[in-house]
């Protein structure tokens, strides 16, 4: 039997067989995934969920105060006086205008250089706060503006106003508050802006209303932070809460509650606890998980 070579044949073959290591390969390469995009947006929202844990604590924690002043400043309720204010702390300091007996009434709240709370919280600066009606009194509107003001030596700025949704001396109070133009300054290299709105339901100590400590509150909303500094200048990330955020006055910080993060395409949670006041909170992106120091 006679056997012929064909170039032709060997030609096609050969061809053939690169056009299906082309495609082969090709095909590999479309279906790798790079993972440095990703743990670097995990790493980004790691480090966001521990910002926004310490700029809505400190923007939070305002009414505790302006609650505590509208008591010792006799306007935490129409026709209230003196005669059974709150005996006032050593600091801050507050002066109400008493130049006039009507609405709306200009409260001054002073830290002074350095102002410590009984969690060890130091504050310095001033709030200037406007008031058109009383603190529990539904429709009210407590407008506070911030003025070289810092949290443990942290600039804080921005608008926060408090509106009063209800009030009862069975349920408590319910309010919002919205944080407007906010821009926290934690050093030179790490400065980010800040806007938020979120409805707070007393839950705990509403029969003791001159009693702020006794008071517990569940918390819903959203929030942005928008980075300036530290991040890729104006890097966007959102917090929606998942589940009710719990906080007790009586406590320094959130004891309970999930808030959930989104930032490019990247989703996490932000889980506050059992209800235990123990200073720490975990972020879960994906199987990673992080413990975070309130």
């Amino acid at each position: 039997m006679k056997s012929y070579f064909s170039t032709n044949r060997v030609l096609a073959w050969t061809i053939g067989s690169v056009v299906v290591a082309t495609l082969f390969f090709a095909c590999k390469k479309q279906v790798t995934t790079d993972t440095a995009p990703n743990n670097e947006s995990d790493n980004t929202t790691f480090t966001a969920a521990a910002h926004e844990v310490k700029v809505s604590g400190i923007y939070s924690d305002l009414f505790q105060t302006v609650s505590t002043v509208a008591v010792s400043q006799g306007v935490a309720r129409q026709g209230s006086s003196s005669k059974d204010m709150a005996a006032n702390p050593s600091c801050p300091s507050a002066e109400l205008d008493i130049t006039s007996n009507t609405w709306p009434k200009h409260l001054k709240v002073d830290f002074g250089p350095s102002c410590a709370d009984a969690f060890g919280t130091y504050r310095s600066g001033v709030w200037n706060i406007t008031l058109d009606g009383p603190l529990r009194k539904a429709g009210s509107t407590f407008t506070v503006s911030l003025s070289n003001y810092k949290v443990d030596g942290i600039p804080v700025e921005g608008t926060v106003t408090i509106r009063i949704l209800s009030y009862n001396t069975t349920d408590g109070i319910q309010f919002s508050s919205e944080v407007t133009g906010g821009r926290v300054s934690f050093s030179d290299s790490l400065i980010v802006d800040y806007v938020s709105k979120r409805t707070f339901k007393q839950i705990e100590g509403g029969a003791t209303p001159d009693i702020p400590s006794n008071a517990g509150f569940s918390v819903d909303g959203t929030a942005t932070l928008t980075y300036e500094k530290g991040a890729p200048a104006g890097t966007v990330i959102t917090f929606t809460t998942l589940t009710s955020l719990i906080k007790r006055w009586s406590c320094g910080h959130i004891v309970q509650g999930q808030l959930k993060i989104d930032f490019n395409n990247i989703s996490g949670v932000i889980d506050y606890g059992d209800g235990k006041c123990d200073s720490i909170a975990t972020i879960k992106i994906g199987d990673k998980v992080k413990e975070i120091k309130l």
